[in-house]
């Protein structure tokens, strides 16, 4: 048995991720009509801002993190540029566990090379000690809390595609993940998709300013047509 990793392939420029962590995943949700979403199994366990960074992708088998610690050194021999959100997920037929496949130790030992969030389908642990020593940092996110151990041996793949609820993600691809729930835009869909949340920012603008203007929410949002005989006001 050994550890596959799939090679890292060139992403947009780090720039780019400043502007994607300033849209709401609600924004690219709408423009992307809800296809990303990883659903809402997912928790916010620690972090305060929202999480926006290129996806690394690693499979576990079982209760087995080994592979987690060779990605976060492979980013480091590699000298990787950018902001990256580890995504681990559970090797297909792998029992369900309720071992915390990723800890404080890997968010600190992350963030040194390179990473901003941990994105967890399953447990992690220490989330008290990430929220008091790294949370402005580090964004974690998991479908729960675990104090039991994982355990270590060889196997998994690092880079390959996964899937989350019926959602495919592959290396590169952009994670954001606000309080709203985490949004996966795949690598070529991430400018397209930007500049369509970027007129929805503008519409919302818009909007709002014909409001303080005095004009009604039906007609701000284009509602009369449809509501026009079909309202009635009972005693």
């Amino acid at each position: 048995m050994t550890i596959n990793i799939h090679k890292l392939q060139p992403v947009l420029e780090t720039y780019f991720l400043d502007e994607a962590k300033s849209i709401p995943t609600s924004h690219w949700g709408q423009a992307l009509d809800g296809i990303g979403f990883l659903g809402s199994d997912f928790k916010r366990l620690a972090g305060q801002s929202t999480m926006a960074g290129w996806a690394l992708t690693v499979t576990c088998p079982d209760d087995n993190n080994l592979a987690t610690y060779l990605a976060l050194q492979y980013m480091l021999d590699t000298a990787t540029q950018g902001r990256w959100v580890m995504v681990i997920v559970h090797e297909k037929g792998s029992e369900p566990t309720e071992a915390a496949m990723w800890n404080y130790l890997q968010c600190a030992m992350g963030w040194e090379v390179g990473f901003v969030g941990a994105l967890v389908a399953g447990n992690v642990a220490d989330v008290d000690e990430l929220r008091v020593k790294l949370e402005k940092e580090f964004s974690m996110f998991g479908y729960g809390t675990s104090p039991v151990p994982p355990t270590q041996s060889i196997g998994g793949v690092i880079g390959a595609p996964v899937e989350i609820n019926g959602v495919t993600i592959r290396t590169g691809d952009l994670i954001v993940g606000d309080s709203d729930g985490i949004i996966c835009i795949p690598r070529d869909m991430i400018e397209k998709t930007a500049a369509k949340c970027s007129h929805t920012i503008v519409d919302e603008v818009n909007k709002l300013q014909h409001v303080r203007e005095g004009m009604g929410a039906v007609d701000v949002m284009g509602f009369r047509e449809m509501l026009t005989g079909n309202v009635e006001i009972v005693e």
